[in-house]
């Protein structure tokens, strides 16, 4: 029988500054791609470098594993200058070590990231399949290297790009392997996927559509309620958080599963996002009766034209959505995003009253600065939105502060308006995340 030698290391790249959000959860993509290698029979170690208070180094790690054959790391926008420098760490140890990348900035810009000679693969879109497929490849010689779905390498100068891997079911025969991860050190540490790929909105400022082009993939209520159950078991979970953007999509599913989690015996409670356009009255009380505490809404703008052209949505579906939630019982999240390319100094005005207005009905009040990312029709429709980039890395790609000018607002003006949003909600601290 063929013993499988070859040693795999998983690394999360950290952010390049302190984020509410970074460390929050274990890494659940990175966590499926973990498990589907164990499956397979290869050691396989993680390390996630979000987590305050692991003070090892990258040479630690690896020495103590006894050098990985394989290294393959995650990259959101803003982690991809970190995920690099590790990359060329990894290299500095021992060169012939493959690393691969993916995440979502290296599946949106492969062939930027095959620049660097510190990086052998990407692994674009969902990873599972993909890196198992390649490292038994590069382990046993098994398949061809330009049979492999979804993967980008270098073939001599040239970069190929292998045709695009379908969307498959997650779960199902494996769990995320989140024990690989230091649990405890987790604020929301059972965070649970019941969906992967994108929603149907394509909504200007988000990059899901590009990565998965629409494409979408919903795990059937019994699945899901097995992860459940097994977390209780294994780990004592009382609390779980659905890190799905778009929970409430499928009112069928969502009955389906609000059924099971009522029937439980001993009850857990949980947490959601969603859009405001995809509850009701009836629906919310029915998630509150099956355990649901919190549930956070995109909103973005508090000025209807602003909605009309990024969202969608209606002002007036916002502010029933926040009282039927705080009206169940709800803790109640509404998020904002500042600016949008037509974004002027009234509508921006307009916001601050709607968040002023969503506060006093109870809701909690996130902020963050549009970013455009790559892939997002802001990013690549930039100049023709009138939309100038001032960030000079991706580090800056992060949403936490400003990084672009409009056509109508300045940076200075734009940090005017967020300042006057400072001090007219400062008794509830605006969140950027």
């Amino acid at each position: 029988m063929y013993i499988k030698h070859m040693d795999v290391l998983l690394i999360n790249a950290p952010v390049a500054r302190y984020s509410p959000h970074a460390g929050l959860s274990p890494p659940l993509g990175l966590a499926y791609v973990a498990s589907a290698l164990i499956l397979e029979g290869y050691k396989t170690r993680a390390i996630d470098f979000n987590l305050g208070g692991m003070r090892y180094t990258m040479e630690d790690r690896m020495a103590a594993l006894g050098h990985p054959r394989i290294v393959g790391i995650s990259a959101h926008t803003e982690t991809y200058p970190q995920a690099l420098s590790l990359a060329r760490r990894v290299k500095a140890v021992k060169r012939d070590i493959r690393v691969v990348m993916g995440g979502p900035h290296p599946s949106l810009l492969p062939e930027q990231v095959l620049q660097s000679d510190a990086v052998d693969f990407v692994v674009i879109g969902q990873g599972e399949k993909t890196m198992v497929e390649l490292v038994n490849y590069l382990d046993q010689g098994r398949g061809s290297i330009a049979g492999i779905q979804g993967l980008a390498y270098r073939r001599g100068r040239e970069i190929i790009i292998n045709e695009p891997r379908v969307l498959s079911d997650i779960g199902g025969s494996f769990y995320p392997a989140r024990e690989l991860f230091p649990m405890a050190f987790y604020p929301n540490p059972f965070s649970v996927l019941t969906a992967r790929g994108s929603c149907p909105f394509r909504c200007p400022f988000c990059s899901g559509s590009a990565l998965w082009h629409g494409r979408r993939k919903t795990r059937p209520p019994e699945e899901i309620m097995d992860e459940i159950s097994m977390l209780r078991q294994r780990h004592g979970a009382q609390t779980i958080f659905f890190s799905d953007d778009l929970f409430t999509l499928d009112r069928e599913w969502m009955y389906e599963l609000l059924h099971l989690l009522q029937g439980l015996a001993v009850p857990i409670t949980w947490g959601c996002a969603t859009r405001v356009d995809l509850v009701d009255d009836h629906l919310l009380s029915a998630m509150a009766g099956a355990g649901c505490r919190s549930i956070q809404y995109g909103i973005e703008s508090g000025s209807q034209k602003i909605l009309d052209s990024v969202k969608g949505i209606q002002k007036g579906q916002a502010l029933k959505a926040v009282k039927a939630a705080k009206g169940a019982g709800m803790k109640v999240s509404s998020s904002f995003m500042i600016p949008f390319p037509e974004d002027t100094g009234e509508t921006l005005s307009e916001s601050i009253e709607f968040m002023e207005e969503l506060h006093r009905e109870g809701s909690r009040i996130l902020l963050s600065y549009t970013t455009p990312y790559p892939g997002t029709y802001f990013y690549q429709q930039a100049d023709a939105l009138g939309i100038k980039i001032l960030a000079e890395g991706w580090e800056e790609f992060d949403a936490k502060h400003n990084i672009m000018e409009t056509k109508y607002l300045s940076g200075e003006e734009i940090e005017g308006f967020v300042n006057t949003l400072k001090q007219k909600l400062h008794h509830i601290r605006p969140y950027f995340y």
